[in-house]
């Protein structure tokens, strides 16, 4: 039984960039959102789960650096995967998930960062990256 893991970052408003970098033992995904200040605003999912699109276990998501301007809330709840080949059969099952919502302080406009980490395969670990703009 293959066992799919993935973080998957989102802009629930606009992508401005996407890039990734990769060696054996990590990948880093980097992106450039914008989001409105005060507004929650997903920015990150993964999910654990089999063939059969059953869920496996609740993936780890750590916070490697907060954001500066706002704040990052990492939940459980369930989430439809987004997957690509054999496993896209998956992607109107919604399955139990790990996500990350950024919330910028009420008020702010301007840039903040923030770095989730994740395993993904075995042993290796996912960095992803935002850069935010936080507009009005």
């Amino acid at each position: 039984m293959k066992t799919v893991r993935y973080l998957l970052l989102t802009a629930a408003t606009i992508t401005l960039s996407a890039c990734t970098t990769t060696s054996e033992s990590s990948r880093q995904q980097t992106l450039s959102i914008t989001a409105r200040s005060g507004v929650k605003t997903l920015v990150a999912k993964n999910w654990h789960i089999d063939d059969d699109c059953g869920q496996i276990d609740y993936p780890a998501m750590t916070i490697a650096e907060k954001p500066k301007h706002g704040r990052l809330e990492i939940v459980h709840e369930p989430v439809y995967p987004k997957l690509d080949g054999k496993q896209s059969k998956c992607a109107t099952t919604k399955v139990n998930g790990v996500v990350a919502y950024y919330t910028p302080n009420p008020g702010y406009t301007g840039r903040d960062r923030l770095v989730i980490r994740s395993p993904y395969e075995d042993g290796k670990i996912e960095e992803g990256v935002l850069n935010i703009t936080v507009v009005k």
